[in-house]
């Protein structure tokens, strides 16, 4: 943010002395007009210098960038310097002014670190559904949605997946369900259950998740369904469509210290470019 202000002092002073002369009209902007001006002004020097624009020599055009903010605001240049200067005279309001400026533009930057941050965490959190994430049935086949992953790491695993289904679909009790099993030799298998979830017959997408912590180190699978269903008859009408299938534990997740340092070196090459627009 060092640099932006920077250039905000350069450009500001600029502004004063290129206006400082001039009979001061009440501006065409008002105060929160005018604010918002600035911010966008500062967001397109930012863009200009991560992109080494001023560094392009004779491909140096910023009136590109600027341009598309005259427009924004309907203003000329002309009328955008007498803004400055109506607002300048009154040095403590102006003050203020470019706090909110400052403020915001601190604002964009934390949910733009925050943005990468969840980013980089949701690429590289292992899912253990390795096969297809989306299916439209029946066009694309009737697969079955069952599952059994061998798993060691503690922590609440989480099975979740988009799901609609269509008005003609005859499945019933659509159902998503899981639980953890492990062998007894002495009583049989072993199961802790999930609670199961209900699917929703309106054709409407909505994310179907259920969720439960790993009992101990003894349980050695998860097991279960994204569809299940009680038909009785082998064949019958199924008319739905499931994506973002996701089965994981947040505690098998990648090194967060490596993840910091990339949000620092996005930040040190400056790649802070929000939408202006």
């Amino acid at each position: 943010m060092n640099k932006v202000l920077i250039i905000t002092i350069a450009t500001i002073s600029i502004f004063l002395f290129s206006c400082s002369k001039e009979k001061k009209n009440p501006p065409k902007l008002n105060q929160e007009e005018f604010t918002k001006m600035l911010i966008d002004i500062h967001i397109a020097d930012g863009t200009m210098s991560a992109q080494n624009i001023y560094r392009a020599g004779k491909n140096y055009r910023p009136s590109y960038y600027y341009n598309s903010i005259y427009e924004k605001y309907k203003l000329q240049p002309a009328e955008f310097d007498s803004c400055v200067a109506y607002y300048a005279e009154n040095t403590a309001n102006f003050t203020k002014i470019y706090d909110k400026v400052i403020d915001s533009l601190n604002r964009l930057e934390t949910k733009y670190r925050i943005d990468i941050k969840n980013a980089k965490l949701e690429q590289d959190t292992i899912n253990l559904w390795k096969r297809k994430k989306h299916w439209i049935v029946p066009k694309q086949g009737k697969p079955t949605f069952s599952f059994r992953i061998p798993i060691t790491e503690t922590g609440i695993y989480t099975v979740s997946a988009d799901i609609r289904i269509f008005q003609k679909d005859q499945t019933e009790n659509p159902t998503m369900e899981a639980y953890f099993w492990k062998k007894d030799t002495t009583n049989g298998p072993q199961k802790i259950h999930f609670d199961p979830i209900k699917i929703e017959k309106d054709s409407i997408f909505k994310t179907y998740s259920i969720q439960l912590e790993y009992p101990d180190t003894t349980y050695t699978h998860l097991v279960g369904d994204l569809f299940s269903w009680d038909n009785d008859l082998r064949i019958f009408t199924q008319e739905y469509e499931i994506k973002n299938i996701k089965i994981y534990n947040p505690e098998m997740k990648p090194d967060t210290t490596e993840i910091e340092r990339e949000i620092k070196r996005h930040m040190d090459r400056e790649e802070f470019i929000p939408d202006i627009r």
